[in-house]
């Protein structure tokens, strides 16, 4: 499923995260409208994972089943990011395989990696699949990404002019 127009976190799209793979946290907010279509996917892999016995109905509800849909404003509530999820549902969209494909505002593959950051606006296309591995749950798996728009950065970095600002100095100083 395609979504579109979200804004998006902890973007490792233009180099792998911690684990190996590329990711994002997709920011949905709780007025999208496509969050029943992703609750309507969500629940189909759980239907999926159900029929081809990965788990029961009754782990869907147990407290230990992994659910890739996220209410922003109940879990990030007491540390430093509550600005960002507050009035967000929020999925963690992950690629193990491969880089997921990446096209810029006009569909054509991006050559510049400066607008893959967390702040920025994507429309993502993903997919809900049912697990059983060390845990039982429904993942969220990264296939291609489109730039839409800049944002805010979230990650709290400025690019080098700002950051620079008022230090430059003249070349007959740089001895």
């Amino acid at each position: 499923m395609i979504i579109k127009n979200v804004r998006c976190d902890w973007v490792f799209l233009a180099e792998t995260n911690q684990h190996g793979g590329y990711s994002m946290c997709i920011m949905i907010p709780n007025s999208h409208p496509q969050l029943d279509e992703v609750k309507a996917a969500i629940a189909a892999a759980e239907d999926k994972g159900i029929a081809a016995g990965k788990f029961t109905k009754a782990n869907t509800t147990s407290a230990n089943f992994k659910q890739p849909l996220h209410d922003g404003t109940a879990e990030h509530a007491a540390d430093e990011r509550p600005a960002h999820y507050k009035g967000h549902m929020y999925v963690n969209a992950n690629q193990k395989s491969g880089q997921p494909g990446i096209v810029g505002p006009d569909g054509n593959p991006l050559m510049d990696n400066s607008c893959l950051y967390s702040g920025a606006f994507y429309h993502v296309d993903i997919n809900f699949y049912p697990f059983d591995t060390k845990s039982k749950g429904v993942g969220c798996g990264l296939n291609n990404v489109m730039f839409v728009k800049d944002g805010d950065r979230l990650d709290g970095r400025v690019n080098a002019e700002e950051a620079f600002a008022g230090l430059a100095v003249a070349d007959e100083n740089l001895q």
